[in-house]
């Protein structure tokens, strides 16, 4: 019986961005600001459409070259021999014993799902999507909890993986002995060093508990717990496993994802691939699908956002290889690009707050500030959970904007290290969403518009081009009955849009996570005057700014009419009321 042979890792060399390269995108960044003025002052008029157009080549464009990269890795598998164990060969203790095995095995993965209190069926649809998937040797589930409630999921994962499987109770988190020997250390030599004695920690709770990855009784599924903390304490205790376990089985990729997700058959293998191809690739993500779309209103127009909006957003600046965000549900590394980054995303702290709200979003940061690509593979899909009610998919939204806010202003420099189509999609972001807002607010409070006119072709010539598109281009090929929400989809997440983007700058430097799990546990009701004050913190911007959005309508049907000032005022104040009225009473009322 072969052993297998234990890897011992080597910090990898920083991935460097040369000085002249940086030159040249700063030049790069001052041609991006001067044409983004003139898009938005000159162009202004048809800037929706003409957005709408750019992005949709920048959409192909980012699928041309994902499959270019592709291509090069499957030419470089033919050229290699050898690889990584299966899980049949792991399950058998048999390592390399070949020298022409198919060289398809080399590109082993690591899957690694975390969650705390999930639905329980939404959670074995998660777990079982991992039984025939491709490209995967190793499956491990992080539970953030080890109470008695916390057993259910435990339950799930042993009937889900009955065979080959182990579980391990981690009485303190890995997170807190790696900040004890950390002692404020500074460096990124010391962070090495700190994930360094966690990984050996890792392996040795591995020998002490029995849990083997050789001989006949390997095993090919872990499921770890621990006590509560977050998702960002649970994510690193589980990539701290998930580099022991890529020292011990020479794999060198980890799948990332939450336990109300599931992937396809195809989905981590294509991911794993892509990143391959490209030597300068450390991380990439899919696209997301919402497999609980039917469940009400709020979900079905999630879903039309996911395949519109969102998926013009992530293409646009990973058409260069620098995707801004790899999204939780469906994210894959390059373990040797992610480990020294580990603890100093963990302890990323901003204006003097530790952050936890923006774990992914500040870990593709890290990898992008160190010259590397990330990409988007938007013709690779990840089914996810959405929110099922207006006021969690709200604060989903604030979160999602508080992230993007702290990662585009936080960190300056990285917009020299990366292509300067990465810069204007930041200035698209950023600038667009604030420009929209203070249009809006001068229109209502004076009736001008100082920046962006308000066209009523150029919004129909963009809702047209994007249902088209998504129809006829879209990799997802939604059903007909998927692509008539496209256009609702749309107003759904415009309306809502700059006051969501406003608040969220305001707010950014608040660490909540603001939408929790779906567990039957987790759904209970508070009553009193808290709880009125937490729903105002949370979603007063809301209602304040569609009273905003009505007096806007108000002014504008005025207008149309010919109406007087006194009749204007009228119309105004009676939309804005209006609007405040539907809106506080359902935020009085809302129950979750």
């Amino acid at each position: 019986m072969r052993s297998l042979p234990i890897r011992t890792h080597q910090p990898e060399a920083i991935h460097g961005v040369t000085t002249f390269t940086k030159c040249c995108n700063f030049l790069g960044n001052l041609v991006a600001i001067v044409l983004y003025y003139y898009l938005t002052i000159y162009w202004c008029d048809y800037y929706f459409t003409f957005d709408t157009v750019i992005s949709m080549y920048l959409a192909e464009h980012c699928g041309w070259a994902n499959d270019r990269v592709l291509k090069e890795s499957e030419s470089h598998e033919r050229a290699k021999s050898g690889g990584n164990p299966d899980l049949s060969l792991v399950e058998k203790g048999i390592y390399r014993a070949h020298s022409n095995r198919s060289p398809k095995l080399e590109l082993g993965c690591i899957a690694a799902i975390v969650g705390y209190r999930e639905d329980p069926v939404i959670f074995t649809k998660a777990l079982e999507s991992y039984l025939d998937v491709k490209g995967c040797q190793f499956v491990l589930t992080c539970i953030d909890g080890n109470d008695l409630e916390d057993q259910k999921m435990v339950e799930i994962f042993q009937k889900v993986f009955s065979n080959g499987s182990a579980l391990l109770n981690l009485p303190v988190p890995l997170v807190d002995i790696a900040l004890q020997m950390d002692q404020n250390s500074k460096t990124w030599a010391q962070d090495t060093a700190v994930i360094e004695k966690c990984v050996a920690l890792a392996k040795q709770t591995l020998l002490d508990n029995n849990i083997h990855l050789t001989g006949p009784d390997a095993i090919t599924r872990l499921c770890v717990t621990q006590p509560h903390m977050h998702k960002k304490g649970v994510m690193f205790t589980s990539f701290i496993l998930c580099f022991a376990l890529s020292d011990l089985l020479n794999i060198d990729f980890v799948w990332t994802s939450d336990s109300d997700s599931w992937v396809f058959k195809d989905t981590i293998d294509t991911t794993i691939r892509t990143i391959h191809g490209d030597e300068k690739c450390a991380g990439a993500s899919t696209a997301l699908v919402v497999h609980n779309r039917k469940e009400s209103l709020v979900t079905t127009l999630g879903h039309a956002i996911y395949l519109n909006e969102l998926h013009f957003a992530r293409t646009f600046s990973s058409a260069v290889g620098a995707s801004e965000c790899q999204s939780g549900p469906c994210a894959a590394f390059r373990i040797s690009a992610l480990r020294p980054e580990l603890l100093a995303w963990y302890k990323q702290t901003v204006f003097g707050n530790w952050m936890v709200i923006n774990e992914d979003r500040h870990l593709t940061t890290r990898l992008l500030l160190r010259g590397y690509r990330v990409r988007y593979l938007p013709r690779v899909k990840t089914a996810t959970e959405s929110p099922v009610t207006l006021r969690r998919w709200l604060l989903q939204q604030v979160r999602w904007g508080r992230a993007g806010h702290i990662e585009a202003f936080v960190h300056p420099s990285l917009y020299v290290k990366q292509p300067p189509l990465f810069f204007f999609g930041a200035l698209r972001r950023e600038i667009t969403a604030l420009i929209l807002f203070t249009t809006i607010m001068s229109y209502v409070l004076v009736g001008v518009s100082p920046f962006l006119r308000f066209q009523p072709r150029d919004f129909l010539l963009k809702f047209v081009f994007t249902a088209v598109y998504l129809k006829v281009r879209n990799p997802i090929n939604p059903s007909w009955g998927e692509w008539v929400w496209s256009v609702p989809g749309a107003i759904f997440g415009m309306v809502p849009g700059p006051g969501v983007h406003a608040w969220s700058f305001l707010t950014m430097g608040t660490s909540e996570w603001g939408t929790s799990m779906r567990g039957e546990l987790e759904k209970k009701e508070s009553k009193g005057w808290t709880e009125l004050k937490k729903k105002v913190w949370e979603l007063g911007f809301f209602v304040g700014w569609m009273g905003i959005m009505g007096a806007m309508v108000g002014r504008y049907v005025s207008l149309e009419l010919g109406l007087d000032v006194w009749g204007m005022a009228l119309y105004m104040g009676v939309g804005a009321t209006a609007m405040w009225g539907i809106f506080g009473g359902w935020l009085i009322s809302i129950k979750e």
